[in-house]
């Protein structure tokens, strides 16, 4: 909020998870690297793959920080912290900050508080 404390979040399925569960649950579809498709039409099976796990997770990304904007009626700092946030969000229209370190800073604060 205007005095940075935490509002509150989500929590939704990454890029590996999404990969995995692709693979896993349909047939005949490869294993591919998680990383940013060269255009986002693909025109092999690696490419639409990489291009839909992406795009769909950056589009998603994008789509639930509007509706947060909306929601609230103002805009708010975006921090990513997954482990796919450094390719997915340079793939986003918003801006938004990377800090994978982030849930571990939390817990440091919780500890020192704490301790």
């Amino acid at each position: 909020d205007k005095n940075g404390r935490y509002c509150g979040g989500m929590i939704a399925p990454g890029v590996e998870a999404s990969l995995e569960s692709l693979v896993k649950k349909t047939a005949q579809l490869p294993m591919v690297a998680a990383e940013p498709p060269k255009r986002i039409i693909g025109k092999n099976t690696a490419e639409c793959i990489k291009s839909g796990l992406m795009y769909g997770s950056a589009g998603m990304t994008d789509s639930l920080i509007d509706r947060i904007f909306e929601e609230t009626g103002e805009e708010h700092t975006i921090i990513a912290t997954g482990n796919s946030a450094a390719a997915v969000i340079p793939l986003c229209r918003h801006e938004i900050t990377i800090d994978t370190d982030l849930p571990l800073k939390g817990l440091a604060a919780i500890y020192e508080k704490n301790r």
